[in-house]
């Protein structure tokens, strides 16, 4: 911008940036420490036509009123224009954020599909003899008694056996694994696909299948075999998006504190004794997470280079 000209008043300094408005030039007007008004022009190319025009400037004249008058109708106009675009603008953001937020991500939808399958197949999880096939071992019973191959063989012998348990649900009776199934596939479908949108489906699948493996290894280590459910991969997700969201400011999601504070309790409870819960497979997932959130987050780097 470039200085044309100084007027006493405001309502001078009106009435010539209108007109030049109205003539095709821009202006902006400030006020200055005493209390005048310096009119600039915004196109360095335009300062001869302005200089000529502040020539013939008389504000009491009538043709230069009229040329205000005609700028301010236009700028108006110009405005409920802009106002107009920016609402079908803003309309038309939320109508594609609302189709994103209702396309589920494709390795979230798998998931949740084999998990469902996995569901009916097993009797709505109560079938043990179909469970066996998702189980972390091989589990047999003799009478009373439970037989089933170590971790050691799984990780072998058996490695995909690692990852199958999180496809099992329920097998307590039926209404609980409802339950069981239908929290964790919700809470899979929201935080699941927040993941596939920030990075791609191969990411969301290889951070699902490292924290599907090391929770159900931990499990097993610590309690047996009998075990299944999302919920290990579920608190991986939650760990990444949580801590990532935390520590990197460019990170587009984050967890709201309720349900932190929901999921961080429940676990509690879990290896209180509250409920028969997955209770190392959940501290094992959100290990994962945390841990992988934490170092994707770039934190360290940025503060080793400060």
């Amino acid at each position: 911008m470039r200085l044309l000209t100084t007027v006493t008043t405001r309502a001078e300094a009106d009435t010539l940036g209108d007109a030049l408005y109205a003539d095709g030039i821009a202006t902006t007007a400030k006020e200055t420490r005493d209390s005048s008004f310096a009119i600039w022009v915004h196109d360095e190319d335009q300062m001869e036509r302005a200089k000529a025009f502040l020539d013939g400037f008389d504000p009491t004249a009538e043709r230069f009123t009229k040329m205000a008058k005609k700028a301010r109708v236009k700028k108006r106009q110009e405005a409920k224009a802009d106002e107009q675009l920016r609402a079908r603008t803003e309309r038309i953001r939320r109508q594609i954020e609302a189709k994103q937020n209702m396309r589920i991500g494709a390795v979230t939808s798998v998931l949740i599909a084999i998990s469902v399958v996995v569901f009916v197949f097993t009797g709505f999880g109560v079938d043990e003899a179909a469970r066996n096939y998702f189980e972390v071992a091989e589990i047999r019973r003799v009478g009373n008694r439970l037989f089933y191959t170590t971790l050691p063989y799984t990780i072998t012998h058996q490695p995909w056996r690692l990852i199958t348990p999180i496809f099992l649900h329920g097998g307590g009776n039926v209404s609980m694994g409802f339950i069981h199934i239908g929290f964790n596939m919700w809470m899979l479908y929201i935080i699941g696909t927040a993941v596939e949108r920030a990075h791609s489906w191969w990411y969301m699948l290889l951070l699902v299948l490292v924290s599907a493996a090391f929770s159900n290894a931990l499990q097993f280590a610590f309690v047996g075999p009998r075990f299944g459910g999302m919920s290990g991969v579920v608190y991986a997700l939650f760990g990444y998006i949580w801590i990532r969201g935390k520590y990197d400011p460019a990170f587009p999601y984050g967890i709201p504190r309720q349900i932190v504070t929901f999921l961080l309790v429940w676990m509690v409870l879990g290896f209180v004794g509250f409920m028969n819960m997955a209770n190392w497979a959940h501290a094992g997932g959100l290990v994962v997470g945390v841990v992988w959130g934490f170092l994707a987050s770039g934190y360290l780097k940025r503060k080793r280079w400060r």
